[in-house]
């Protein structure tokens, strides 16, 4: 959450869960939650079964798996998006408390970002400050408390990752508490390789907050407060600027990487940039406080969430029109194409609800809550923040 940037989400009431007599704060990318912390949901998921049965439609889809990221609950789902059956949920970020001579966990990851490469899952862990890394093949549906996971320490409130094309790094958005002058943003680069911080590049008059590169992997562009900024991926430097976007959000490159999409959730528009320039070249009208988007993999279409409209905006690239609206309500902040193209993944921040639209018509073919139990508000509060998939099945 960005303290004080317009367009930033309010505290929800909602949200707020005190354990044991004490307030959990954990600040996500899209509102300042109090958070169900493990302290307590571990009493839950102790008698919790390996699969879930799921509170709405089920769905068919090509096979593979999708990874989502949820902060409210310290956790990710792992689900078969060949029938939106949550296989499992997973800790994530979480450390053991040390100095205390007992294997005690702290449940304070709060896992805002997920980027997927190379058969690695990679959250921002904004909680603790560190970069999860947990590769899938290790996943057990057992071991759902510890899965096998690396921490890495990077910069403060880390808010997204994404990962170069080559798979050789990870790119961590530092937002920073945003509580004083200059800020503590910056840009954490992890070695895929050896899993630590190899580079650091300081933003102190703003905050990173989404990461895209173009697909050749020269460069990085970085939404914050302050615009966007590109960086070069071969000397972690600005390169480039574009100011007046609006408070942006959400940033896609298309597949020839000659456009970069922003979101400017202040007025309500889709920055349509140059890449060749850094200009605007043009700015299309889309629902309200979108935030995150995706791009279709020939460049035809792009995607926007519209949290405060409870829509997707379907955008044609050649014309830079919006020439259909997805209705989606429960806040949906995050999106995701299957590999194939052929299914749209939307996550609803406030609802817990996963739906799952087809490409081709824009029709929904499923949903799914992303917490466990059956109940129809089973994901409350869970915050499905980020969304990754893969055409590899998740374990079973």
């Amino acid at each position: 959450m960005n303290l004080g940037i317009p367009g930033g989400r309010p505290v929800t009431p909602a949200r707020a869960a005190i354990v044991g007599g004490t307030a959990v704060v954990a600040a996500t990318a899209v509102t300042l939650s109090l958070t169900l912390t493990h302290s307590a949901a571990s009493t839950a998921q102790a008698g919790k079964p390996a699969s879930a049965r799921l509170s709405a439609s089920s769905c068919t889809g090509p096979a593979g798996a999708a990874y989502i990221a949820l902060p409210g609950y310290q956790a990710f789902d792992a689900v078969n998006t060949a029938n939106c059956d949550l296989v499992q949920q997973y800790n994530v970020g979480d450390g053991q408390v040390p100095n205390t001579g007992t294997s005690d966990t702290s449940y304070d990851s709060s896992d805002e970002g997920v980027a997927l490469a190379n058969g690695t899952l990679y959250f921002a862990n904004t909680g603790n400050d560190t970069l999860s890394i947990v590769p899938v093949a290790d996943l057990t549906v057992k071991n759902y408390a510890n899965p096998t996971e690396t921490l890495v320490p990077v910069g403060q409130d880390p808010e997204a990752v994404a990962v170069t094309p080559d798979g050789s790094q990870a790119w961590v958005a530092d937002a920073g508490p945003q509580t004083g002058t200059p800020s503590l943003g910056a840009i954490s680069v992890v070695s895929t390789a050896t899993d630590t911080v190899t580079s650091t590049l300081s933003l102190p008059q703003t905050d990173p907050r989404a990461i895209a590169f173009a697909p050749s992997g020269s460069v990085a562009y970085v939404t914050t407060g302050a615009g966007l900024y590109v960086i070069s991926t071969a000397t972690v430097k600005v390169i480039g600027f574009v100011p007046g976007l609006g408070d942006p959000q959400g940033v896609a490159v298309s597949p020839d990487g000659k456009t970069v999409y922003v979101t400017n959730t202040a007025r309500n528009l889709v920055d349509v940039i140059s890449a060749a320039s850094n200009q605007v070249t043009a700015a299309i009208p889309v629902g309200q406080l979108p935030w995150q988007l995706a791009v279709s993999a020939n460049g035809s279409t792009v995607y926007v969430a519209d949290g405060d409209s409870n829509a997707v905006s379907v955008i044609d690239a050649a014309s830079g029109k919006v020439t259909g609206t997805i209705a989606d309500a429960g806040d949906p902040v995050s999106v995701a194409l299957s590999p194939d193209g052929s299914e749209l993944w939307v996550g609803g921040l406030t609802s817990g609800i996963v739906s799952v639209f087809d490409t081709s018509n824009d029709s929904l073919v499923g949903t799914f809550n992303v917490g466990y139990g059956g109940e129809a508000n089973a994901g409350d509060g869970e915050e499905p923040t980020g969304i990754v998939l893969t055409t590899t099945p998740p374990p079973s």
